[in-house]
């Protein structure tokens, strides 16, 4: 398998005295969940928004080799799609126009969305459970909902990449499964996925790379285990099954 990103000498902080991240170089294999864990403030979102081409960043981030700083953002979403933790929506969109967004990298300038369009958005809501809410409001589901819709939006863009920041925070425990569940079968569809979580627990049974974010680098984590979770988090834990509780 080849690397699908390539980070060369990143460096970033958002001011002079303090870089979040610091001269980082990693690369990540094409067709693997890539799991961002670490503890609040360790530069997990940081290093996403500099992947995203939010942050003014220092080095080289190549996708697919191709430098992220070269590409229009019509290019990129071809590329990669984002489902970000919790979005404010102003307008008031039913689900299926605003799962339609995702078609836009793939339609030509001054053309609108199709009838194979609406197919792969239909398709795309019945995946994540949520065909029978296409015709409501964004703004009149869950949380949860909501966020099952972003999810939605993403796989109706038919990115390579898909890179999700906590996107467990909104969900309750039966739609974080079915969101595992999904992202293992985008794997094997040859996809990329990039998360962010605070929780180890979600990834005992999810087969992925485990990266912990500290001191400005990701490193890699080849167990996950109580000795290393009280690493990352300073904290005293103990395994209980294949789940780790803290030791009150």
């Amino acid at each position: 398998m080849s690397n699908i990103i390539e980070v060369k000498n990143l460096s970033f902080g958002y001011d002079k005295t303090k870089k979040v991240l610091d001269d980082l170089s990693i690369s990540f294999i094409e067709g693997r969940i890539i799991a961002l864990i670490g503890r609040n403030g360790s530069g997990k979102s940081t290093f996403l928004d500099c992947v995203l081409g939010i942050n003014e960043y220092d080095g080289e981030i190549l996708i697919s080799e191709q430098n992220i700083k070269e590409l229009s953002s019509k290019e990129y979403a071809k590329y990669v799609s984002f489902i970000p933790q919790s979005v404010q929506i102003n307008i008031d969109f039913s689900i299926r126009d605003f799962i339609s967004f995702g078609r836009n990298p793939h339609v030509g300038f001054g053309l609108s969305i199709d009838a194979s369009d609406y197919q792969k958005i239909d398709e795309s809501a019945e995946k994540c459970g949520i065909k029978e809410l296409l015709d409501k409001s964004i703004n009149k589901v869950s949380g949860g909902e909501r966020q099952l819709a972003f999810i939605a939006r993403a796989l109706t863009q038919e990115t390579p990449i898909i890179i999700m920041d906590e996107p467990t925070a909104s969900l309750d425990f039966g739609n974080q499964q079915k969101l595992f569940k999904i992202m293992k079968a985008l794997v094997k569809d040859g996809k990329t996925i990039i998360f962010t979580t605070h929780n180890p627990n979600h990834l005992v049974n999810l087969d992925c790379d485990i990266y912990a974010v500290s001191n400005g680098k990701l490193k890699k984590i080849d167990e996950l285990n109580s000795e290393t979770v009280r690493e990352i988090y300073g904290d005293e834990f103990e395994r209980d099954g294949k789940s780790f509780l803290f030791k009150l």
